[in-house]
Formats: structure tokens, sequence, C-alpha cells
């Protein structure tokens, strides 16, 4: 049974910890406090307005923590800036980070798990920028991570169902728009180059389906937002089964999957489960179309998790050996 006094104790650390980050750390923003806003905002950053409040961000900042491992840390990353420290979320998906490589994250300091980064290691990096999302740690922990650098909770609800506009919104934080609108242009000449193979290859008018299988008999059709249904609705394929909806999803059983029958058809399978999946091709599956056709294909997660523009490059690298026809 845990100690009863640790629920008064917790409080008792985090409020004296609090007490030492706003006495002794060094923030930029709160000692110009002789200097109006307006003289701040075009002396030394830029105030960006948030659903917390308002940062003064550094137009350069050289120093910044991710407190999320993906969708900032990718943005990031494509940029061209390896932040200083970020988290992970491996004890809750049984992987190092998500959508991005091991080398990739290399020499970047692991500042805690997601839910519970440590407010110690992220004080030792000394950052003049922190990234978050909008959620419940953030929100009652803005003022405390203030105190160490400029903070800037990202409101998730409204870059997720974009991950143009989320790169837009990073590279705007970190000065580097230009060379946003850059990697913009790119992803649009691959869709381009794909949208041509699709024609030569008779398949622009392909009906599409992406399901994710979650073992046993269940199988899931992920949110309207997910970052592979905007790579194919920019490329012009019919997806009959995307949730119309950004925020919805839906969970069935195998027994329903003839519903979500397309041309091509997609399970996103972890390797775990990716014997059990097969099990089920001579059985229930051997009756859809795609199957049949020889248009079904078992994707790993690892490549179609994607967060932004490094996963989209290497999902879109993957994609022309599903869609030639010679597949």
């Amino acid at each position: 049974m845990r100690n009863p006094m640790h629920r008064l104790i917790k409080p008792f650390l985090l409020m004296a910890f609090s007490f030492l980050l706003i006495t002794a750390c060094y923030s930029p923003v709160t000692q110009k406090s002789d200097i109006s806003k307006k003289q701040l905002a075009t002396s030394e950053c830029r105030v960006i307005q948030h659903k917390l409040g308002e940062t003064c961000v550094p137009y350069k900042p050289q120093r910044i923590i991710a407190l999320e491992d993906a969708w900032i840390v990718d943005p990031l990353l494509a940029l061209g800036i390896k932040p200083v420290g970020t988290v992970t979320f491996a004890k809750q998906v049984n992987v190092n980070f998500r959508g991005l490589s091991a080398d990739e994250l290399a020499g970047i300091e692991i500042v805690g798990n997601g839910g519970q980064p440590s407010l110690e290691k992220i004080l030792r990096l000394k950052p003049d920028l922190i990234l978050s999302f909008n959620d419940p740690f953030d929100s009652n922990n803005y003022k405390l991570l203030s105190q160490i650098a400029p903070t800037v909770p990202i409101d998730f609800n409204r870059v997720r169902h974009s991950f143009k506009d989320n790169l837009r919104f990073i590279a705007q934080l970190v000065g580097r728009e230009e060379k946003a609108e850059k990697i913009l242009l790119q992803y649009q000449e691959r869709i381009k180059e794909l949208q041509n193979i699709l024609a030569d290859n008779n398949l622009e008018k392909a009906k599409v389906s992406i399901i994710e299988y979650l073992g046993g008999n269940s199988f899931e059709l992920q949110r309207g937002d997910i970052i592979y249904f905007q790579i194919f609705s920019d490329l012009g394929l019919d997806m009959p089964h995307r949730p119309l909806n950004p925020d919805d999803s839906a969970l069935f059983n195998i027994e329903v999957i003839n519903r979500y029958d397309a041309d091509i058809l997609f399970f996103v399978s972890l390797n775990s489960n990716k014997e059990k999946l097969l099990s089920h091709w001579n059985g229930i599956l051997s009756s859809l179309k795609a199957v049949k056709n020889k248009r079904a294909y078992i994707v790993d997660p690892n490549l179609w998790w994607v967060y932004g523009p490094l996963g989209v490059n290497r999902l879109l690298d993957e994609l022309p050996k599903y869609l030639l026809e010679s597949a």
C-alpha cells in the first residue's frame, strides 16, 4: 500500500522546486521587466499567442527542448534543427521513439517519459525554448516551465489536422519559414511524380482502404486526420471508408471486414500480430476483392505511422512498390 504521506510530500516538493526555479533560474523575458512588451518583441524576441497566454520567443533559438517525441521533433529535424532534449514514450508503446530512427535522434538527451518529463533534466540543459503540447501536464506546469525558458504549448487539436500547418507553425516559432515552404514544395513535387505513376498504371481512380490490425479478430479504421490519409488525399485517390470527421475512428470485428474492401487494401500491422493476420488470409479475408486480385498488403507501422516531413518522405519512398501494377 502506498504511504499516505506520499500525497502530502509530492505537492510540497513540487512547490519547493518551483520556488527554487523561480528565484534561481535565468529568464531573459522576466528580467527585462522595465522594457515594454512591444520593445522586447522587436529587439530580442517575438510574441506568440497561445491558449495559455503569450510567450516572447527568441528569434533564433539554439537550445530547444521538445516535450513530445514525434509531432514536434520530426518537423524540427526536417527544418535542420536538432533539439537538445526530448521525451520518449518507450514504456507506453514499446518503442524508443515514434516515427524516427535512432540515428536521427542521436545526440538528443532524453528528459523523461512522455507524460512525466524531468524538470531537473530540463533545467540542466539550459534551453532557450521549450515546445510542448497543450495537454494536462503542460497546462498544469506551464508557469513552472516558463521559469526555465520561454515555453509554447502547441494546440494539438489545431495542428494535427494538417502536418503542413504543423510544420509551418513550428517553422514560425524557430524562424525557418522559408525552409518550411521549400520542404512543402518538394513534397508537392513528389506527389505529382506519384500521381504520374498512378496514371501510367491506370490507378488514378482506384479506391483505397487503410485498416489497422489490432490482433485477434479486431481491426480499426483510424481517425480521419491521420497523416497517411492526408497523403492519399493529396494523391487524389478515392478513400470511401476514410472517416469524414477527423476525430472519428471505427473499431470493428473481422466478421464485417467486407464493408471496408477496396481496389487496394493496406493492413497496418505490428510484426507481433502479423502471423495471426496471415492466418486470416486463407480464411475470411480470402473473400475480399483486394485479396483475390493480389492488391492487399500488410505494411509496417514504423513506416506508416508518420508525424512530419521526415516520416512522410519515407512513406512516399515506400508507396510505389505497392501502387505499381507489377507489384
